[in-house]
């Protein structure tokens, strides 16, 4: 367990940054992730930003914090957090593993929820939060494309979600898709 972060987290409020794209524990050689989107004008630091999941029953709350003091979500853009370094895996902008760890090997990350509820906090105020019933066997849970990414809309999996099956670079022989991590998402059907 790594020295917990001093008390340094962006001065934000309610609905500058969006949770707009997860992918969870699947087959294939594509990590977890979580996409963040920035619908403000300014640039925002990430360093002190706070991803707290609690399962649907309300047991079990993990977290983590991102710890990358250079680390910024410029206007208009995406930032991914994920389980694995962003040198072997360029969709990556920040690896949670250090913190986010499997509880039997701490070199493998934590597999994400399947169903919980997850809040972006930074200095104690709730960005975002959403409640998402269930990630998809293929693909990520996205939030609708066909408008800007936004904390209001984004509450409940069940209304402006959809499995998102883009695939990613390359061949897709056995390692899945990957939907659109640090881009902006299609529309839901």
């Amino acid at each position: 367990m790594r020295p917990p972060l001093a008390d340094d987290c962006p001065a934000l409020a309610e609905g500058d940054l969006v949770i707009s794209e997860l992918r969870g524990a699947q087959s294939g050689s594509y990590r977890q992730w979580i996409e963040l989107y920035n619908p403000t004008d300014a640039a925002i630091p990430a360093r002190g930003l706070r991803l707290e999941f609690t399962q649907l029953d309300g047991t079990s709350p993990v977290s983590f914090v991102l710890r990358d003091e250079d680390l910024t979500i410029e206007p208009g853009d995406y930032l991914v957090v994920g389980g694995g370094p962003p040198d072997e895996f360029p969709y990556i902008d920040y690896d949670y593993t250090p913190d986010f760890h499997s509880s039997t090997n701490v070199d493998n990350p934590r597999d994400l929820y399947g169903a919980a509820t997850l809040d972006l906090v930074s200095c104690d105020v709730v960005l975002d939060h959403i409640i998402y019933m269930g990630l998809p066997s293929e693909g990520t849970l996205s939030l609708d494309g066909s408008a800007p990414p936004d904390a209001a809309s984004n509450d409940d999996s069940r209304e402006g979600w959809c499995a998102n099956t883009s695939p990613g670079d390359g061949p897709q022989t056995g390692i899945g898709l990957n939907g659109t991590p640090g881009e902006a998402n299609p529309p839901c059907p």
